[in-house]
């Protein structure tokens, strides 16, 4: 399925923590569309400067939940569903695993990752209010980029030696022969609770959860890159470990908010995508 934005990407040092840029601009006539993101435990800054976008988690329908101006969303666990209306007009900054920390020095299990976050409030700064006024102001939107790597470039902290195990490990997990934490401690001479802990403060999420993510990330890429409609579920389970049906239904559950089949039936091939690759163990595009 063709976005209905468009990727931006960013030159060095700033793609140390930014993925990309996606920029939804839509004209007068654009015809209203839902958009569902597949969740890749992701952190993004949204900037909005058009009407007021409804957003919502899971299988959850539009409930009140909006993005204004500057909303932080994130880690994304769950499908983030967005409205695209006629003249949207947005900016998404989407960070790369440890970006968002090394930008902020945020911890990242402060974020719930399930609601919008107002990026002042959580930091305690006016910047980014203060910054979405600025990009309002410019005429075009190569002027609002230029001015966002600027931003970025300006704010960018160095690497914080204690997450570089946790970087140079990632690979760890995606071999299923391997303990990854086991692995990762035993490489840099940390105790396992350490790497843990560091996984929490510095990505926002546990190693067990990662693994969990990464196991459901293949099935979806599996039937994403099937040209028939029809699912051997059972294939999947035995493919990827799961004991039984039920155990990759709680998994569709738990990330999508729905079961294997209304997501076959309703959500594959409506609007449904998967974000553009970049570092570590991002999901290819679709």
């Amino acid at each position: 399925m063709k976005p209905v934005g468009e990727h931006v990407e960013v030159e060095a040092p700033l793609n140390e923590v930014v993925r990309h840029l996606y920029c939804i601009q839509t004209t007068a006539d654009f015809e209203k569309m839902i958009q569902h993101l597949s969740p890749n435990l992701e952190m993004m800054l949204v900037f909005n400067f058009g009407k007021p976008v409804r957003v919502s988690f899971a299988d959850n329908g539009f409930d009140g939940l909006e993005i204004k101006t500057v909303s932080v969303v994130g880690p994304l666990r769950k499908m983030f569903n967005y409205e695209v209306l006629p003249a949207t007009d947005v900016i998404a900054v989407v960070f790369n695993t440890y970006g968002f920390y090394r930008l902020f020095q945020w911890p990242m299990d402060a974020i719930s990752g399930d609601e919008l976050v107002d990026p002042d409030a959580l930091l305690g700064v006016t910047g980014f209010h203060a910054l979405w006024e600025s990009l309002q102001k410019l005429e075009t939107l190569d002027e609002r980029i230029l001015l966002l790597k600027e931003y970025g470039q300006a704010f960018i902290q160095d690497a914080d030696q204690a997450s570089a195990p946790l970087l140079n490990g990632i690979s760890y997990f995606e071999n299923p022969s391997i303990q990854p934490v086991r692995a990762i401690a035993m490489d840099s001479a940390l105790s396992e609770r350490t790497i843990q802990l560091r996984f929490k403060k510095y990505l926002g999420y546990s190693p067990k959860e990662l693994l969990r993510f990464l196991r459901f990330k293949k099935v979806i890429n599996n039937i994403l890159s099937q040209e028939s409609s029809e699912v051997d579920w059972y294939g999947l389970i035995d493919e990827f470990g799961y004991h039984d049906q039920s155990h990759l239904i709680k998994d569709f559950h738990l990330y999508l908010g729905t079961t294997p089949q209304k997501f076959v039936r309703e959500i594959l091939g409506k609007e449904f995508c998967v974000s553009k690759e970049g570092k570590y163990y991002s999901s290819p595009s679709a």
